[in-house]
C-alpha cells in the first residue's frame, strides 16, 4: 500500500544547497582571484601582497568549508531513512 522509500524530498533539498553553496563559493573564487591578479600586477606599490594574502587566504578557507560541508551532506544522504530518521 506505501511505498518503503519515500520520495527523497530531504535529499533534493541537501543536494540544492550544495549546489547553491558550489555557486557562491566559485563567486568567492572568483573575486579572490581578481585580487590576486590585481595584487600580482602592482608589485611597485606598497602592500601590494595584502590583495594577494587576502585572495589566497579566502580561497583556503572557501574550499576547505566546501569540502567539510559536502562531506557532511553525503554523509546525511548516505542513511538509509533520512526523512524518517531523528
Amino acid at each position: 500500500m506505501f511505498r518503503k522509500d519515500p520520495f527523497p524530498v530531504k535529499k533534493i533539498f541537501l543536494w540544492f544547497t550544495v549546489f547553491l553553496l558550489g555557486m557562491f563559493v566559485s563567486f568567492v573564487i572568483f573575486v579572490s582571484v581578481a585580487s590576486i591578479k590585481f595584487g600580482l600586477s602592482h608589485p611597485t606599490q606598497e602592500g601590494f601582497f595584502i590583495p594577494v594574502l587576502a585572495g589566497i587566504l579566502s580561497i583556503v578557507l572557501c574550499i576547505s568549508l566546501f569540502i567539510g560541508y559536502l562531506r557532511f551532506i553525503i554523509n546525511m544522504v548516505r542513511e538509509k531513512d533520512i526523512i524518517r530518521s531523528s
